[in-house]
């Protein structure tokens, strides 16, 4: 089972850098813990937001962790793009933000809603500790209710 980090721009953490390094290390950490694989993926535009909810649903990610960060949508087109790649996701996911203003909810009005949207101001570690304890929670019941219909 896995689970993918699909991360936008941030001014205070730029991507692949020693810093974003020790940023996920513990959450790389937990989830190897429970089980799971944590992986991560940084987009800088919509197009490539876009091409990663898709690679997500070719590779069958059983959840996705979505934070756009900083990104912007310029028009209604991104918007209604981002939405059809939304809602082909076959896997739940969860929103992630550290500031109210990015969730893509009233913006983009998804079909297929985010399990959770997690928004901590100011405080994005914390915002993904807490959406990753929420997505290690639903893998683990979903494994029992597997095992438990084998």
């Amino acid at each position: 089972m896995s689970i993918l980090i699909l991360r936008g721009p941030h001014a205070a953490i730029p991507p692949f850098s020693a810093s974003s390094h020790t940023f996920y290390r513990p959450l790389r950490e937990r989830a190897r813990a429970a089980g799971q694989a944590l992986h991560c993926r940084a987009f800088a535009s919509v197009r490539e937001l876009i091409a990663g909810l898709r690679r997500a649903r070719r590779e069958r990610t059983d959840l996705l962790l979505l934070d756009i960060g900083d990104l912007a949508l310029r028009d209604t087109a991104q918007a209604t793009a981002l939405r059809a790649a939304l809602d082909d996701l076959p896997s739940p996911y969860i929103e992630v933000h550290d500031d109210a203003a990015h969730a893509l909810e009233p913006r983009v009005q998804p079909q297929h809603a985010p399990l959770v949207t997690v928004i901590l101001r100011d405080d994005l570690s914390r915002a993904y500790a807490m959406a990753l304890a929420i997505a290690l929670r639903r893998l683990d019941r979903a494994t029992a209710a597997d095992a438990f219909h084998a």
